[in-house]
């Protein structure tokens, strides 16, 4: 759990702060309150925070005065000011000396959330914690089946009440259904080291949030199709509670995650009466969103059809072949696509919008494939590489359809040549790079991923299934153990000690063996 000290002289607040927010859930904990900069210090030493959340104007030591402090004396601590919108330009001189991020009131709780995820290392603990984990997935055991209904679709009507009453068994009026798809603006990419896995944990970490903030007439299913998108299957009460539903949740998710993330979302509703329309819903939304850009919400509920370029079928195919390793089937379904799209093209030479957004489409099946498979970009394709860029550098249509083709070919290849031991070998392996470079002070989960060839999510995950705790717990725990040993058995000063098992701040070190022992490192010394 990520800890958090939250700091505010009105009572009000702090409880509001309290319980705005399942922190838990998010992986976070409020380990401690204090009412004034005063407070704050006399406990910091005692929870040790991860994350100080502070107003500014408070008695005693405010909330500026507070965060210069902390970023000085502890400068692993991260913090984060909640100012008024009269206090503004405070907030702006404070980000110079260090404090993280400024919150403005009023706020809305995601912003809140955003920015504390947003924090270095954050979202892939929170992503890591168990209770996060489940909700990832908000309809794990119904997963193959939504996926199936907007890829596949439902051919025999005589099963819709069957498929409807599974899918929202509580289900008891006919008002018909709107289809949301959120979609990521994925050249986040093109800036930003390891950030299609990292958008991949913000997409899981949205779905939560949105289904947090839904609030309908009636039930909602949400999902991830096979690029990551966010699928959200909503069943209304009544046609006239679907026609006078605004989409104002899905606006706010837009503008916040623009804000506090800096990546574009577009979002698409369409409306259908009944559970068989829904695949032609999804695929009206795919096709729609290939001819614009990112940044708005799309209500298509009253317009007309929209062209089909894109075949689900070939998409289907697609992450299947991925699955198997079939790389000349991959091949063929991705000709197949092109040469759907240029149907009606003459003109075969240039490179069209929708051409780049379909055949990448099939790219954010493929990265999704190889993240959630535990491996690196990298690793497969080289240090720095960017398939983004590496499309972008094609100059007709053909060749564009030919650089998807070979990043197909390189992934399955990639894949085919490791050897099949992919369970508890990664978990011992990066216990086994901890035990040899915990001395390090530098030593980080990056650092174990690279070395291990797998992903930092990947990583995470099987660790803590096999060891049953986290890599930052063992890291930790391990440390305190040699440091321990060298406390016990030997005269050295504590500061060499410290920076024998990886710490350079000996005061930070103390703080760390107390925390895990219960007593001081130097009380120990004692005994």
């Amino acid at each position: 759990m990520i800890k958090i000290m939250i700091v505010d002289d009105m009572p009000i607040f702090l409880e509001y702060l309290r319980g705005c927010i399942d922190w838990n859930s998010y992986g976070f904990e409020i380990c401690c309150e204090a009412h004034d900069g005063k407070e704050a210090l006399e406990k910091i030493d005692e929870y040790y925070p991860d994350v100080v959340l502070t107003d500014i104007t408070m008695p005693y030591i405010n909330g500026l005065e507070l965060a210069e402090k902390i970023t000085t004396d502890y400068p692993d601590i991260s913090v984060i000011l909640i100012t008024g919108n009269n206090e503004f330009e405070y907030a702006r001189k404070a980000v110079k000396i260090g404090v993280c991020d400024y919150i403005v009131k009023p706020f809305e709780k995601e912003e809140l959330i955003l920015s504390l995820l947003k924090l270095h290392d954050n979202i892939e603990k929170a992503v890591e914690d168990s209770k996060l984990a489940t909700e990832k997935e908000l309809n794990e055991e119904l997963s193959d089946e939504l996926k199936a209904l907007i890829y596949a679709g439902l051919s025999d009507k005589e099963n819709l009440a069957q498929w409807e009453k599974k899918i929202f068994p509580n289900r008891h009026s006919y008002g018909g259904y709107l289809v949301a798809l959120v979609k990521f603006d994925t050249s986040f990419s093109h800036t930003r080291s390891d950030s299609r896995e990292k958008l991949m944990n913000w997409e899981n970490l949205i779905t939560k949030l949105l289904a947090d903030k839904l609030d309908i007439d009636g039930q909602f299913r949400l999902f991830h199709d096979f690029e990551n998108n966010i699928v959200v299957l909503m069943n209304f009460e009544s046609e006239s509670a679907i026609d006078e539903y605004k989409g104002y949740e899905f606006t706010d998710i837009i503008q916040i995650i623009k804000s506090q993330l800096e990546i574009g979302c577009s979002i698409v509703l369409s409306k259908v009466s009944e559970i068989s329309e829904v695949k032609r819903a999804y695929e009206k939304s795919l096709n729609f969103l290939a001819e614009k850009g990112f940044g708005q919400l799309w209500d298509l509920r009253n317009e007309g059809d929209v062209e089909i370029l894109a075949s689900l079928d070939v998409i289907m195919m697609l992450n299947k072949d991925l699955e198997t390793l079939q790389a000349d089937d991959a091949e063929a379904a991705i000709n197949k696509l092109w040469a759907k799209l240029h149907e009606k093209k003459q003109d075969e030479s240039g490179i069209s919008f929708t051409d780049m957004n379909l055949l990448t489409s099939a790219v954010s099946i493929l990265m999704t494939n190889i993240i959630s498979s535990g491996f690196n970009v990298d690793t497969i394709y080289g240090e720095g590489f960017s398939p983004e860029k590496f499309l972008e550098g094609a100059t007709t249509s053909r060749e564009l359809c030919d650089n998807v083709i070979f990043l197909y070919r390189k992934r399955i290849e990639f894949e085919k040549g490791k050897k099949n031991s992919r369970t508890h070998s990664i978990a011992n392996g990066a216990k086994e790079y901890i035990e040899q470079n915990y001395g390090d002070s530098t030593l980080s989960i990056s650092d174990i991923s690279e070395a291990l060839c797998v992903n930092q999510t990947y990583l995470r995950k099987m660790f803590k299934s096999e060891m049953n705790m986290t890599l930052s717990e063992y890291i930790t725990s391990y440390r305190m153990q040699e440091a321990k040993k060298l406390i016990t058995s030997t005269e050295n000063k504590l500061s060499d000690i410290a920076e024998k098992v990886g710490y350079n701040d000996v005061s930070y070190f103390s703080n760390v063996f107390k925390k895990f022992y219960g007593i001081s490192p130097r009380s120990m010394t004692k005994e």
